[in-house]
């Protein structure tokens, strides 16, 4: 089977986007633990637009927050949420610069195969960090994007054709999608 999984990456020389309250965060790494339809607030956000040195950043189609969460703006949202909506919700967001949403998948119990792959744990036994993946497919269940239920304030996971759909939109601009798990090339 030519299973893929890809995770969300950040490129350099695009915009991000950040809480305005920095206290909001904590409800972007809890995402996976809301019950789906639930009464949504929508969090104040703002767009970095340069670095450091004042110097302009590439607008951004989905700009980066973090691994674990899909943040779409403007024309993503159109383009790229239909393709996200069946795997997850689409959250909107407050942003005096651009209409934005974020997208948030579910965690997925037992998807992940722990003892093939490579774990690191804290002394508690807890997971700490995935150095290398091996997914069990069959648990998936035909979902495209997830998280793992084993690692909630982990990283977003979407597979091949998925990224694919995605990135023919032409609209990824501000994060890219990095190969972690290959199906075929697994043994």
């Amino acid at each position: 089977m030519n299973f893929r999984v890809f995770r969300p990456a950040v490129p350099e020389g695009f915009e991000w986007v950040f809480p305005v309250d920095p206290g909001d965060f904590e409800v972007f790494w809890t995402l996976s633990d809301r019950q789906p339809g639930t009464a949504w607030e929508p969090i104040q956000m703002r767009l970095l637009k340069e670095d450091e040195h004042g110097l302009p950043w590439l607008r951004s189609e989905m700009p980066w927050l973090g691994g674990h969460v899909l943040i779409l703006r403007d024309e993503a949202i159109e383009a790229v949420g239909p393709l996200l909506a069946p795997y997850g919700e689409l959250l909107p967001l407050e942003c005096d610069e651009a209409r934005l949403v974020v997208f948030s998948a579910p965690p997925v119990a037992n998807v992940l195969e722990e003892s093939r792959s490579e774990i690191v744990r804290f002394a508690s036994g807890r997971i700490m960090d995935i150095r290398r993946h091996v997914f069990d497919l069959g648990a998936l269940a035909g979902s495209s994007a997830f998280k793992l239920a084993e690692l909630p304030r982990g990283d977003l996971f979407l597979g091949g054709d998925l990224v694919e759909a995605i990135q023919a939109t032409g609209l990824t601009g501000g994060t890219e999608f990095r190969l972690i798990y290959d199906a075929s090339t697994t043994v």
